[in-house]
């Protein structure tokens, strides 16, 4: 190992290398196979390099222990290449800590352009390709036109993101089919916890629903609870929307939005749906919509095609809809997914019902075929 300034930032060829005590945004990945070890990715450290993907890779020692050079350390920091679409890497550099104290660093892997090897096809790998090659680059710019008679561009892996409803303690979750259909890989992150892998465990085309499965004890979060079938949504009726729209654009962070059930079907006459005048994004699909007393009552699904507009000769504005929660709630009866629901008709507050939402609402993360 090589002493090196301890807490500051070094510059490694093209990417910043950081220590943990400065500022940088770790998101939790997982654990390595049986062990305790925390592995994290620095998201803001991802950058481009030509065809490349590079990002900083922590790994935190549940106990401190030593390297191969009898350096105590408590965590270490790998600089590492992806090459996404044909899912390979390569371990650049390794940096060592400990007490946040940077106390060492690798040599730098030589020609390490040429010396990528393929990635594991394990959950846990999956989750942090899946993480580093849909995250937006730091140095990302604008697309531009290639010269005439230049070579074509490499392709790139197309990710999607949507929301999802955590339906029971069983690792079951609620989302539309179209968010899910084409997906290669799926993952999923509640609000307080680590991405996971899921996989599509059954589908409604028509009705545009999808359960996706999840290890149960990873703790996702808090099951949400659906209306009873007995009490179907009112005309006027408040609601509010939770999802994780925009994702890149907007924060990280779960969305709230609520306005009023405007119709009890929606186009032509459609009756397994609801529109609803609560704003949604792109982003939102799959979300729950929730009732006064924070009872899923609908699956948001889609906004006003702009099909409308050419019909009508204006954009229509906050006319979003949803699947009707009786229908969510036939369809996970018909593939024994236990839920639970309630008659409360007891009101709360908005920040109130965004509170409940936000614990039942789940990001997912589609990377395309």
């Amino acid at each position: 190992m090589i002493p090196v300034n301890t807490c500051r930032w070094a510059l490694i060829s093209v990417i910043l290398f950081a220590s943990p005590c400065m500022a940088a945004r770790w998101q939790e990945v997982g654990n390595p196979g049986t062990s305790t070890d925390k592995i994290m990715v620095d998201t803001d450290s991802i950058q481009n390099d030509g065809n490349l993907r590079l990002a900083l890779i922590m790994t935190v020692y549940t106990v401190p222990r030593t390297n191969a050079h009898n350096i105590l350390l408590d965590r270490h920091v790998q600089k590492t290449a992806f090459d996404c679409p044909n899912r390979t890497f390569i371990g650049i550099q390794t940096l060592g800590y400990l007490n946040n104290k940077q106390i060492g660093s690798s040599p730098e892997t030589v020609d390490w352009r040429n010396k990528l090897i393929p990635l594991k096809n394990d959950p846990l790998t999956n989750r942090i390709a899946l993480l580093v090659c849909s995250q937006a680059a730091a140095n990302e710019s604008p697309p531009v036109s290639a010269a005439p008679g230049s070579p074509p561009a490499q392709p790139k892996p197309k990710f999607s993101t949507a929301s999802g409803i955590i339906v029971n303690t069983a690792g079951d979750v609620l989302t539309n089919y179209h968010v899910v259909k084409n997906c290669k890989a799926v993952l999923i992150k509640g609000r307080n916890s680590a991405p996971v892998s899921a996989r599509v465990d059954a589908v409604d085309p028509k009705n545009d629903l999808a359960i996706l499965k999840v290890d149960p004890t990873l703790g996702l979060g808090t099951p949400a609870v659906f209306r009873r079938q007995s009490r179907p949504a009112k005309l006027g009726e408040s609601i509010g929307v939770i999802g994780y729209p925009l994702t890149g654009i907007l924060s990280a962070e779960p969305k709230a939005t609520f306005g009023q059930i405007n119709s009890v079907a929606g186009v032509n006459n459609d009756y397994t749906l609801l529109q609803i005048s609560a704003p949604i994004q792109p982003g939102n699909s799959g979300g729950p919509v929730l009732d006064g007393a924070g009872s899923v009552i609908g699956v948001v699904v889609s906004q006003a095609s702009m099909a409308l507009a050419a019909l009508t000769g204006s954009v229509p504005q906050n006319v979003n809809f949803a699947i009707r929660g009786e229908f969510a709630q036939i369809f996970l009866t018909a593939h024994g997914v236990k839920f639970d629901t309630s008659g409360s008709q007891r009101k709360l507050e908005t920040d109130e019902i965004a509170g409940v939402g936000q614990k039942s609402t789940v990001f997912i993360l589609c990377a395309a075929e």
